[in-house]
């Protein structure tokens, strides 16, 4: 075997190295991104690698190392690529997984928005004209110059392509995120920036030590010799990729925060792009620098995507932009400009390097954008929102999974209310154990559901009971009272009874007519509380003239004036029920009036805050603040040591009905001056349709 058979052999299993790359890529971005579009990315990588290498030996192998302006037959035109010379075939090969390598980048930044039928366009125009007029312009230079490539002529170093692959992916994959936007709910509408957690960050991890296990050959093949530069060259690319983690971790601990797994798998992978620059020309001590500056070009990054709402779903775009721009540079102030034969100055190399980065960016972005963005007018890169959501394995390709069709079951069932399907089930899988478990507590809420079922009727039929039982206990009551006090009233007409007889008389007759006010009431009450399943608009002028009629013994009695101001004329309630509530009120109003003092009362209507408000005002004595705390409680009776006659049932009762319509009441006192009550309504339904002068019920189905 001879040297240049070693040689070629070298370059060969280089190439196989860079090429088990994709696999890295692919676990790296498949991990990193959502169940629910994992599918995608993989068969993504898949596409570009074979899509990226056909162009590339299409027309790109000619663009970057041929004269593409000449005779396409020309022998020293490779277009078509065919030959058979060993050497060149295997420098070919090297060359097309590289440019496999560039266009992988892209596919990660863009990841879980990306039509698929869109992306081998992308990877067309990266592999056919990018990439290829990148190499041309650092590497080559038949496309410009005889031979040599306008930037190396320059004196421009960039070893095995930080500049030329990565920030070339880099700066394409910035064009497309900028195009394309962020994904669904990574930003807020106040630019909060939101974790998208990834579905196997463990794959990812897997991917990383595949990436950096390939860069041996990335790095080590581009000497295109066996050299006894190998081991320098693998030594640093080690050193640089280990020292951009560790100082990643030191990094994001002086930040006080806990280490994030994708901070980690950037922080190796940008010390290994930064090092591909100067892999052949640094010391040991330098590339450890040169990975620390790629830890920190790496975080800076990625804060200023976010800072600009910029969505870059793997951190692609730091890590071969950031740290490729960063090892560019650091080539110039770190390797050996003697062991490069460079016949410039620190100064003028670093400078030369800087000019490089720049036509690079200017090159790679420029004409990514134009042409992505001139693309996209006519057909649009990113998917529809719907398909977004459903996730790109189903909108794209159909391939479903047990995690989307459980999580679909449960949509179905929220959305129907159906519980009596059970879910998909498989003993043998995580998901279909969940599915098991989670049919066991659909029987449970069943169950639970029959059980309240039961409940409820049972109830129904206990409270329908209760109402029958309140109405004959009060009728019953009723007889024997009415009777009592007829005779009560016999007795204290009598003349010839005694005239103590009379005064027990009167007290009894007294007792019998406030218990029959009681019943009267709890009749009342739970006539109204039946005839509250009936609601209708109500003319409040015509309650308030029947309340005056029901009131007018005590009105006349007391010299009362009651008033009305009514800006709303009609509330959704019921007639008998509103007509018990302002009898008591009203009633109320003018018994806790001071002695020789005509009661003065007002009621008013109007509309607040979306409600039927109706106030009744009077001017009596008043309720302290701390009794108006507990005025609406049952059996609270206020003002007991007054001379007025009160119960507290009635404002209960008032409350309970006024809620149990929707409607509520509340007071405002001041003691000395009045009371105010306020019952507040809710509108009429706009779709029910009133005639005003009809009173009778227009009730919508239920």
């Amino acid at each position: 075997m001879t040297l240049e058979d070693i040689d070629v052999f070298w370059v060969l299993l280089c190439a196989c190295l860079v090429w088990i790359m994709q696999a890295g890529f692919l676990c790296l971005e498949s991990g990193m991104t959502r169940s629910k579009n994992n599918i995608n990315v993989a068969l993504k990588n898949i596409c570009d690698n074979a899509t990226s290498i056909f162009l590339f030996w299409l027309i790109g192998f000619s663009i970057a190392f041929g004269m593409p302006f000449s005779n396409p037959l020309d022998e020293g035109n490779y277009y078509l690529f065919h030959s058979q010379e060993n050497t060149l075939n295997a420098f070919f090969v090297f060359q097309a997984v590289f440019c496999s390598t560039c266009c992988t980048i892209v596919s990660g930044a863009a990841a879980e928005r990306l039509r698929f039928i869109m992306y081998p366009i992308l990877v067309a125009i990266i592999a056919g004209l990018i990439y290829p007029v990148a190499v041309n312009l650092s590497w080559s230079g038949s496309l410009i110059t005889n031979g040599e490539g306008l930037l190396l002529k320059l004196g421009f170093h960039d070893f095995a392509g930080s500049t030329v692959v990565h920030s070339t992916g880099g700066w394409v994959a910035l064009a497309l995120v900028i195009i394309i936007g962020p994904r669904l709910g990574r930003f807020d509408a106040d630019g909060k920036a939101h974790t998208i957690q990834g579905s196997n960050l463990t794959l990812s991890a897997l991917g990383v030590l595949i990436l950096w296990f390939g860069w041996m050959g990335f790095n080590g093949g581009s000497a295109y010799n066996f050299s006894s530069d190998i081991g320098i060259i693998l030594s640093n690319t080690l050193i640089a990729g280990s020292a951009s983690l560790v100082f990643t971790l030191i990094l994001i601990h002086r930040r006080g925060e806990s280490p994030a797994p994708e901070d980690l798998f950037n922080g190796a992978l940008g010390g290994l792009v930064g090092i591909t620059a100067s892999a052949d020309c640094v010391t040991s001590p330098a590339a450890v620098v040169i990975g620390a500056g790629s830890a920190v070009s790496v975080l800076f990054t990625a804060k200023l995507l976010l800072k600009y709402r910029l969505d870059d779903a793997v951190g692609a775009v730091p890590v071969h932009l950031g740290a490729g721009i960063w090892g560019t540079l650091a080539a110039g102030i770190f390797c050996d400009l003697g062991g490069l034969g460079s016949e410039l100055g620190r100064l003028e190399q670093i400078g030369v390097q800087l000019l490089g980065i720049l036509v690079t960016a200017v090159w790679a972005f420029g004409s990514a954008y134009l042409i992505f963005r001139l693309i996209n007018t006519y057909h649009p890169f990113r998917v529809s929102p719907q398909d977004e959501s459903v996730g790109l394995n189903i909108s794209e390709h159909r391939a479903s999974s047990e995690l989307y069709e459980l999580i679909a079951f449960m949509q179905y069932q929220s959305d129907t209310g159906n519980l009596n399907r059970p879910a998909p089930t498989d003993q043998f899988t995580e998901l279909g154990i969940v599915g098991m478990a989670y049919n066991h507590v659909l029987n449970t809420v069943r169950l639970k559901e029959e059980k309240l079922k039961t409940s409820n009727s049972q109830l129904e039929i206990a409270n329908e009971s209760l109402r029958n039982y309140d109405q004959l206990v009060a009728h019953d009551l009723r007889n024997p009272l009415t009777v009592i006090s007829s005779y009560a009233a016999m007795l204290q007409e009598d003349p010839e009874a005694q005239s103590n007889h009379r005064e027990y008389v009167e007290r009894i007759r007294r007792s019998s007519d406030d218990a029959l006010k009681i019943i009267r009431e709890l009749l009342n009450f739970s006539r109204a509380s039946h005839e509250l399943e009936t609601l209708q608009p109500v003319e409040l002028e015509e309650v308030l003239y029947n309340v005056r009629i029901h009131l007018t013994p005590l009105i006349e009695e007391s010299r009362a004036q009651i008033s009305s101001d009514c800006q709303v004329k009609t509330v959704y309630f019921n007639e008998f029920a509103l007509h018990q509530v302002l009898v008591n009120l009203i009633s109320n109003a003018i018994k806790y009036t001071p002695a020789g003092q005509p009661p003065s009362i007002t009621l008013r209507s109007f509309s607040a805050n979306g409600q039927d408000l109706v106030e009744v005002e009077d001017h009596g004595i008043g309720i302290a603040a701390e009794q108006c705390e507990h005025l609406f409680n049952n059996h609270q009776r206020l003002h007991a040591k007054s001379g007025s006659s009160g119960y507290g049932i009635g404002l209960f009762s008032a409350k309970k009905l006024l809620s149990s319509a929707g409607a509520t009441i509340s007071v405002r006192s001041t003691p000395g001056e009045g009371t105010c009550f306020t019952l507040a309504f809710k509108p009429a339904p706009t779709s029910r349709q009133f005639d005003p002068g009809n009173n009778h019920e227009k009730r919508p189905a239920t």
